[in-house]
C-alpha cells in the first residue's frame, strides 16, 4: 500500500489533484487510517491514475472519466469513446468555421470599400403590429403604405418602430409579398382597416444592424453567414425600421449539427385511421420554411421536389417512396440503404380551395438535428385511385430482333445522369453501392438481372430494349466503345420514372 504523498511521486499527479479526485469520487483511496486520516492506495490504482491521464489528455472531463472509470461493458466504454469523438469533431468544424469567418473578415478589411456586418444569433423581443399584408410591385411602394398607416391610426397607439415582414425565400427584383407593419403599444380601433398581431419569434434568431441603403448588402450577407455557421432558415425576415435609419435585419434559425448524425428511421407502423379528406390526388404548391410564408397564387420557391403529384390511396396503401399514410401522418421512404420518415399533415381550406400542409422531413436537415420543410400541395381529385391508375407502363409487347453484339454477361460499371456525361476515368458512383448488378442476354431473347442481393430476375430483351413484362417497363440501351473498351448503358426507371414520370438515369456496364 502507498501513501498519497508516495502515490503523487509514482504517478506525478499533485497531492492536492488526488485529494480533489478523492472528494470527487473518482480515485478513492483502498483505505483510510481512522486516526491519523492518512489516505493508502493499493499498487492497482497506479493504473487508474495512468488511465484519467490519458483521459484527459483526450479532452475528457472529470464527469466523462467517472463514467469511463464505472464502465463496465465494452459497449459502454464504446459509447462514452464515440460520444467524445463526435464532440472533438465538432470542435475541430467550428474552429475550422471560426477561422473562415476571420479569413473573409481580413479580406474584407484588406480589399476595403465593402460593408462589414455583425452578425449574432439571440433571443428577441415580441413584437405588437398593425398589419397589412400584400403583394407590393416595389419595396418603395410598401414603405409608402407604412406612412399611410401612420397617419390613419391614432396617435397615442403609436410605438416607435415600423416593420416590413418579407416572406419571400429568394431574392426578386418586384411583386413582393410582404407584410407592413407599424408598431402599435395599445389595441387597434373596432373600425380599424389593419389587422392586429403579436409576433412572437423563436428563442434563436440571427439579426444584424446596417442602414435602410445597405439592406441588399446585408441580406447577402446574413445568408452566407448563416450557410457557413450551419443555420437554418425556419421563418420569415424581419426589417425592423427606427427613427434614425437604423435597420435590424432579422430571421428565425434553427442550429444544425456541423455533422450528420446517424440517422435513426422512423417508425411508420401506426394502426391505420381512415381521413376522407386526404383521399385522392394532390398537385404540389411549393415548399418554404414555415407555414406563415405561404401564399397562394404567389408561390416563393422554384424548387423543383421529388413529389409533384401526390396520391393518398385508400387504405392506406403505399406507392414508390411514399410507404403509406395513416390520418394526420404520410410516410416516406428514400435512400439506399432505405431511410423512413413519418411526416406530419394538416388540411386546411382557403378561399374554397382544400390545402394539404406537409412538415416535410429530408436528410439533409434532419441527420443534423434540423427541422422539417413545409410542402404545400392542392388538392385536385376526390378520385380513390388504386396504385395501378397512377403508375405508368411502357408497352412491352415488342417482336424480338437479334442483336448480335449485346449477347453475353455485362457487370455493372456506373451509374450516370446521361450517357454523354460518362468519363472511364472517374467513379461516380461505388460499385459496391450500386443496386442493378448485372446482366446477361441469351441469344433466344431472355435475359437474366442482378438487383442489390435478391435472386435473380427473369426479363426479356429486343434490339435496343430491355424489356420487364410484368411490370411493365421497357429500358432502352446502347453500346459505345470508348478507348477501344464496350460499355452497355441501360435506363434505369425506377419508382422515380414510373410513379413520378422523371426522366431515367442510366446504368453502365462492362462486359464479363
Amino acid at each position: 500500500m502507498y501513501k498519497i504523498g508516495e502515490l503523487s511521486k509514482l504517478c506525478q499527479i499533485p497531492v492536492k489533484t488526488l485529494r480533489y479526485y478523492d472528494s470527487e469520487g473518482l480515485l478513492v483511496p483502498d483505505e483510510i487510517y481512522h486516526f491519523t486520516g492518512y489516505r493508502y492506495y493499493s499498487a492497482s490504482r497506479l493504473a487508474d491514475c495512468n488511465r484519467i491521464i490519458v483521459l484527459k489528455e483526450l479532452g475528457f472531463t472529470l464527469d466523462e472519466i467517472k463514467m469511463r472509470m464505472k464502465a463496465i461493458s465494452t459497449d459502454d466504454v464504446l459509447t462514452l469513446i464515440e460520444t467524445k469523438e463526435i464532440e472533438l469533431k465538432n470542435t475541430i468544424l467550428q474552429t475550422e468555421l471560426r477561422l473562415r469567418r476571420l479569413e473573409t473578415r481580413k479580406k474584407i478589411i484588406k480589399e476595403g470599400g465593402i460593408k462589414m456586418f455583425d452578425v449574432i444569433i439571440r433571443s428577441t423581443d415580441t413584437l405588437r403590429v398593425a398589419i397589412l399584408r400584400n403583394i407590393w410591385t416595389s419595396k418603395e411602394e410598401a414603405f409608402t403604405e407604412i406612412d399611410n398607416i401612420r397617419n390613419k391610426l391614432p396617435q397615442n397607439i403609436l410605438g416607435k418602430r415600423a416593420i416590413i415582414i418579407n416572406y419571400e425565400t429568394e431574392y426578386r427584383e418586384n411583386y413582393f409579398d410582404l407584410g407592413v407593419c407599424i408598431e402599435i403599444t395599445r389595441s387597434l380601433p373596432l373600425d380599424s382597416d389593419y389587422v392586429e398581431k403579436v409576433i412572437v419569434l423563436p428563442s434563436d434568431v440571427a439579426m444584424l444592424i446596417c442602414q435602410k441603403h445597405e439592406l441588399e448588402e446585408a441580406y447577402k450577407t446574413l445568408i452566407k453567414q448563416l450557410e457557413e455557421d450551419s443555420c437554418q432558415i425556419v421563418g420569415a425576415y424581419y426589417e425592423v425600421y427606427h427613427d434614425d435609419g437604423t435597420v435590424e435585419l432579422k430571421v428565425p434559425v434553427y442550429k444544425l449539427s456541423p455533422l450528420a448524425n446517424k440517422h435513426q428511421n422512423d417508425d411508420i407502423n401506426l394502426p391505420f385511421e381512415n381521413d376522407t379528406d386526404a383521399i385522392g390526388k394532390w398537385k404540389f404548391l411549393d415548399v418554404l420554411p414555415s407555414e406563415e410564408q405561404f401564399c397562394y397564387g404567389h408561390e416563393k420557391s422554384n424548387q423543383g421536389v421529388w413529389l409533384q403529384d401526390l396520391y393518398f390511396l385508400p387504405n392506406g396503401e403505399q406507392f414508390w417512396a411514399v410507404s403509406g399514410w395513416t390520418k394526420g401522418w404520410l410516410f416516406t421512404s428514400c435512400g439506399y440503404p432505405k431511410r423512413t420518415y413519418k411526416n406530419k399533415y394538416q388540411i386546411k381550406t382557403l378561399d374554397h380551395k382544400k390545402l394539404m400542409f406537409i412538415q416535410m422531413k429530408d436528410y439533409d436537415h434532419e441527420s443534423r438535428g434540423g427541422m422539417p420543410t413545409v410542402w404545400v400541395y392542392e388538392k385536385v381529385s376526390d378520385k380513390a385511385f388504386t396504385k395501378d391508375e397512377i403508375r405508368i407502363r411502357d408497352n412491352t409487347d415488342i417482336p424480338f430482333v437479334l442483336e448480335d453484339s449485346v449477347l453475353g454477361t455485362w457487370k455493372v460499371r456506373d451509374f450516370v445522369l446521361t450517357t454523354k456525361v460518362f468519363d472511364p476515368s472517374k467513379q461516380n458512383f461505388s460499385k459496391e453501392g450500386l443496386f442493378f448488378k448485372q446482366v446477361e442476354f441469351k441469344k433466344n431473347g431472355n435475359a437474366t438481372a442482378l438487383y442489390g442481393q435478391k435472386d435473380p430476375y427473369e426479363l426479356f430483351w429486343t434490339k435496343g430494349l430491355l424489356l420487364d413484362k410484368k411490370n411493365g417497363i421497357a429500358e432502352a440501351y446502347e453500346i459505345k466503345v470508348i478507348d477501344s473498351i464496350e460499355y452497355l448503358f441501360i435506363e434505369w426507371k425506377s419508382g422515380d420514372y414510373t410513379y413520378g414520370g422523371r426522366k431515367p438515369y442510366w446504368f453502365v456496364f462492362v462486359r464479363v
